[in-house]
């Protein structure tokens, strides 16, 4: 597995997906192997959108996760946290550096150690 960088939303303590849940919740447990329902999905209107297989939404480095934050106007509980992930391929039609996991873990001592936004945006 490789590391990489995630936004995730923090809920009372939890990570939280940002929009499409997981087996039909938005809460991810920690320390568990996590596998995307991979199929194919666009982003916004689906009519004038670009298809392409849905995964988990992460970014190689630090720096990039930070500079993609500038996308979310709402940030109050949107944090940054380092995952293991696996099986990846890119989201080529993204402007950004975007990746799309097949497989993901969230570590407890990551998580306990991921960053707020809106401290590294004041």
């Amino acid at each position: 597995m490789k590391k990489y960088w995630r936004l995730l939303r923090d809920k009372e303590g939890l990570p939280t997906t940002l929009f499409h849940g997981l087996n039909g919740s938005r809460k991810l447990p920690l320390d568990t192997l996590l596998c995307a329902q991979v199929k194919t999905v666009t982003d916004g209107d689906a009519r004038r959108a670009t298809p392409y297989q849905s995964g988990f939404h992460v970014l190689p480095s630090l720096h990039e996760t930070i500079k993609f934050t500038n996308r979310f106007r709402k940030i109050d509980d949107l944090v940054i946290v380092q995952v293991d992930v696996a099986q990846l391929h890119s989201k080529a039609h993204s402007p950004a550096n975007v990746f799309l996991a097949t497989k993901m873990r969230i570590r407890k001592k990551a998580w306990e150690q991921r960053l707020w936004v809106k401290a590294l945006q004041s």
